[in-house]
């Protein structure tokens, strides 16, 4: 989607600029066709008796001879910029039908994405009593940690009092059930290279260890991507956290087993809940939420223009992402599908 768009503005500008181009060389057409009308009126004898020095009317002859071809060249160049504006303008038809049918087809899919996360909110299982217990545990942990790296650790250690409800996903009927409720169980993500799902759709701005404007580098990658965009899970896990961590706003982190967690930052709206087994692919939030820049810089996290939370500039929203393995981040990208445009930062 948004390549498209860059592709559609780039010919709109492209256009303009033919447009002008082709009206000066009207401009400068008519001048000469002007000028040489009122000589071509003037008759010939006309032109041997009126006073002045004959070789001013041997130039004139000759201008009006070689001027011929030149207004052929010029009236060439004006067909060749008429004819390209109008494939621009075919070009740009074509850009914004392709346009348009795509964001039908994202404005259906986040539909699908939206009625999946309600689904699967309505279909847990956990108790009211066991999920307050839960979110006190985790809360109190939370108020003690001082950092990202801190709260993670607080989590890992913890885990065991944290108590685990059991997917569904892992209890397949033997005839064809629900996508919720027979979902294959994927491989363990130690496997998965390559294979996680981007977190939104969307460009990456900032790629994991770039330098920040502290000095440090990044410990995650950036994505910028539209307001209110539906962010999900890159891969199957429970939910060990998800809610405002000091000046970070809303959280999300996956424990993916095996070591690895993904944490996600810049959410305007959580659609999982703690302890909740979550699939690859699922719906956990909504992009837009303000992220303070500044705490993700003191983290060494994000350089200029990074940090989750709304651009006012482009009218979208970036998300910031960590994948962790044994508490040490690493570069999510070759672990994420190739299917993200992606551009130097």
């Amino acid at each position: 989607m948004t390549s498209l768009e860059a592709e559609v503005q780039s010919l709109a500008v492209k256009k303009e600029l033919r447009i002008k181009d082709l009206a000066t060389r009207k401009g400068q057409l008519g001048d000469t066709l002007a000028a040489l009308q009122r000589m071509a009126l003037r008759p010939t004898a006309a032109l041997i008796v009126s006073p002045g020095d004959p070789n001013d009317v041997i130039r004139s002859g000759l201008l009006l001879r070689t001027a011929v071809p030149q207004i052929e060249e010029q009236t060439k160049a004006l067909r060749s910029e008429i004819a390209e504006i109008a494939e621009i303008s075919r070009e740009m038809d074509a850009k914004r039908d392709k346009l348009q049918l795509a964001s039908l087809g994202l404005e259906r899919e986040q539909g699908k994405l939206a009625d999946l996360a309600k689904a699967k909110k309505k279909a847990l299982t956990q108790t009211e009593a066991e999920r307050k217990t839960a979110q006190k545990r985790i809360a109190k942990l939370a108020a003690e940690a001082k950092s990202l790296e801190e709260l993670l650790e607080r989590l890992n250690s913890n885990v065991a009092a944290v108590p685990r409800a059991k997917p569904k996903i892992d209890q397949p009927e033997p005839r064809p059930a629900p996508k919720l409720a027979g979902a294959p169980k994927l491989p363990p993500i130690t496997s998965a290279r390559g294979k996680l799902t981007a977190p939104a759709r969307g460009i990456v701005v900032k790629k994991f260890g770039a330098k920040t404007a502290s000095g440090g580098k990044t410990r995650g990658v950036t994505w910028q991507t539209r307001s209110a965009a539906v962010v999900v899970s890159p891969w199957e896990g429970r939910v060990v956290f998800a809610g405002t961590f000091r000046n970070f706003g809303r959280i999300l982190i996956i424990d993916h087993g095996e070591g690895f967690h993904s944490l996600i930052a810049g959410l305007e709206r959580l659609d999982a809940q703690l302890d909740q087994w979550v699939l690859a692919g699922e719906p956990v939030g909504v992009a837009g939420g303000e992220t303070t820049e500044n705490s993700l810089k003191r983290e060494g996290r994000a350089g200029k223009g990074q940090g989750g939370g709304a651009t006012k500039k482009t009218g979208g929203t970036t998300l910031y992402v960590e994948l962790r393995r044994d508490g040490q981040p690493i570069n999510p990208l070759p672990w994420i599908a190739a299917s993200t445009d992606r551009k130097s930062g």
